[in-house]
Order: C-alpha cells, then sequence, then structure tokens
C-alpha cells in the first residue's frame, strides 16, 4: 500500500512539474528565446525576463544609402566610423545603422571598421602608422564609444607609435565573426521558468531584483510605447563607474583626443568624437526619486578646450526627450533607436 501511495505521489508530483514548466514556457518565458532571425528584442528585457517592456521589431532599412564596410578591395572612403556595438546595429530593427543615415543625408561613402584588440584609438594609429589610411583617402574619422566604457578605452596612457602590418589588419578585420552557433532552442524544462516567477516577484522588493543586472526605475512620464511605458530598464554598468569621473580621468580623455587630431591633421582629416550616453544618464532626470548618483561626465567634458568636433549626444537627445519623444532608446534595451541615430546625424554638420 505505501508502494502505491509513493508512486502515486510521485506521479503526480512529477505532474505538477510538468504542467507548471509547459504553462510557464509557453505563456511567459518563449517569448524571450524563440525570436525569429529577422525580429529583435532586446538584451534588457531578456535578462530581466521584463515581458512588458519588450519592443519587438524587424530589421529593415528604408534609406536610400548603406555604409560599406572593410573590405579586400580597400575602397576609398571620405567618412570612416570605428566603434562598438552602436556602430554595428547592436539594437537591431529599423535603420539599426546610424552611418546609413550619414550616407543618405550628406550623399558620402562611409565605411565601417571594427577595432582591432589594440584598442580604440590605437586602431586609427596602425592604420595611419601602416599607410591603410593613405589608401583609404578619408575627410572624416567618427570615433564612437559608449559612455560606460570610455574611461577603460580612452583615460590611458597610449602607445603612439604601435604598429601592425596590413597583412595583420586585413586578415583581422576581414575575419567572420558571423555566430555560427546552430541557435538550438530550449526544452521546455529549463531554468528560465523559474527565473521568470522569481525575478518577478523580486523587483517588487529592489530595483534590481537584488542581483540581476538590470535595473529597473519608474519615470514621471510615459517616455517608451511598450506597456510598461512608464518604466525604464538599464544595465548595472551605467552606475559602476560613476565614482571614477573626476576631472583628471577626463581632461585625459580629451588631452588623448586633441592629441590624435593633430596626428590626423597632417593628412588633412577632421576628428569627430562621439561618445554614446548611457540610457541612465539620458534619462535619469527623469527617474522618480533617483536614488543613484548622477553621471557628470558630458558636464565636465563640455567646457574642454578641443581640437577635434565633440558630439555631444546627451545634449541632443536630451532635448528630444524634453519635448516628449518616445522610444529615443529601445525600452528592452542598451541601445538607442532609429529617432536618435537620425536625430544625431542630422546635429552632427559634417564639415
Amino acid at each position: 500500500m505505501k508502494a502505491k501511495q509513493y508512486i502515486l505521489t510521485s506521479l503526480f508530483l512529477m505532474m505538477i512539474f510538468l504542467l507548471y514548466h509547459f504553462s510557464i514556457w509557453n505563456l511567459l518565458t518563449k517569448q524571450f528565446v524563440e525570436v525569429s532571425d529577422n525580429v529583435r528584442i532586446g538584451d534588457l528585457g531578456r535578462i530581466s525576463y521584463s515581458s512588458d517592456s519588450l519592443t519587438k521589431r524587424l530589421n529593415d532599412t528604408n534609406l536610400s544609402r548603406q555604409h560599406i564596410n572593410f573590405n579586400s578591395e580597400n575602397m576609398k572612403a571620405e567618412i570612416i566610423t570605428i566603434g562598438d556595438s552602436f556602430s554595428h546595429a547592436g539594437a537591431g530593427g529599423l535603420n539599426s545603422y546610424y552611418q546609413d543615415y550619414i550616407a543618405t543625408d550628406y550623399n558620402k561613402t562611409v565605411m565601417n571598421i571594427k577595432v582591432l584588440p589594440q584598442g580604440f584609438i590605437e586602431t586609427i594609429l596602425i592604420l595611419n602608422n601602416n599607410g591603410i589610411l593613405d589608401e583609404l583617402e578619408p575627410k572624416i574619422i567618427i570615433l564612437e564609444s559608449v559612455e560606460r566604457e570610455i574611461l577603460r578605452r580612452y583615460s590611458k596612457k597610449i602607445n603612439w607609435d604601435v604598429n601592425k602590418d596590413k597583412e595583420y589588419v586585413n586578415k583581422y578585420l576581414l575575419k567572420n565573426n558571423s555566430n555560427n552557433s546552430n541557435n538550438n532552442k530550449p526544452f521546455f524544462i529549463n531554468n528560465l521558468n523559474y527565473n521568470f516567477v522569481l525575478y518577478n516577484l523580486l523587483y517588487d522588493y529592489d530595483d534590481n531584483a537584488f542581483y540581476s543586472k538590470v535595473y529597473k526605475a519608474q519615470l514621471s512620464k510615459a517616455l517608451f510605447t511598450c506597456i510598461a511605458s512608464d518604466t525604464l530598464l538599464f544595465i548595472n554598468d551605467d552606475l559602476s563607474n560613476l565614482s571614477l569621473y573626476s576631472k583628471r580621468n577626463i581632461a585625459l580623455i580629451n588631452d588623448n583626443l586633441n592629441k590624435l587630431q593633430k596626428i590626423l591633421e597632417k593628412k588633412k582629416i577632421k576628428l569627430y568624437f562621439m561618445p554614446v550616453v548611457d540610457k541612465y544618464n539620458l534619462y535619469s532626470k527623469y527617474i522618480i526619486d533617483n536614488k543613484y548618483k548622477k553621471n557628470v561626465f558630458f558636464e565636465t567634458m563640455r567646457p574642454l578646450k578641443k581640437e577635434y568636433e565633440f558630439v555631444d549626444t546627451k545634449m541632443i537627445l536630451e532635448k528630444m526627450l524634453d519635448n516628449n519623444v518616445t522610444d529615443i532608446y529601445y525600452s528592452d534595451d542598451t541601445h538607442w533607436g532609429f529617432k536618435a541615430s537620425k536625430e544625431i546625424v542630422n546635429k552632427i554638420k559634417l564639415n
């Protein structure tokens, strides 16, 4: 009798287990994983299991011209862009490359070049020192970097004589970095089903559910068009380096960029530096009872004497927010959307 009761109890518990996973997966969790190849959802929504902040978007373009990537033919390029995921369509969606707005609006050939392992400034120095820059003949270089990584990338001692031969550069830049994973879909029984319930419970008690990489904050007005239109999602890295934005560190960034511009001047190339304002920094003044430290990077950088052109993305995008423009950043992503790209390119005024 006891054996029978044990078996029946085990079967009952197994049915509850299977029913839980089947229901949570199909009703809730599956939406964060099973997305078609041409549709994108954001990293923040996926990591935090915030279904009400998801913005599913189709990868598409409606612009008349597109940029080109560095290629073996070494085509001439009037404008070169070098940057991180913001320069490589990190958000997906409509017109995900800001370079395409430049190519269309200015009717210029725009070439996007990946960053070499040596660093951002170092990539330009290597292209200059080994003659590739002479072959491409750019008039403008746009150097882009997300704000939260600027100190690590630019506030450091630079090896101004760094060089690598053309074979090394071509091999690295032409390397196929596409994701070759087989994209196996997870079985409906998985840890995501537990995480979804746990995260959505804990976010009621803590801004980052005590251990999530994603913070949630309440905004004073609706600035997104998703269900959670007045909820801000941002990555923990937006907060982690705020205490390091000292005047000394920011001055070093400016000095390095000024020196780089002087090097490029010899070849009549104009440097544009485009730091991408962090999502937290941009939206922070609209966070209700904001308890986090203010980011002062742009405010400290603005008055410094510059030889290069400074693209103040915070000032440009903040004006859009003040005018109640929604979805400047995607609600579920660390990246901005096409509205931001279009407005920034419109304000750059490339010479």
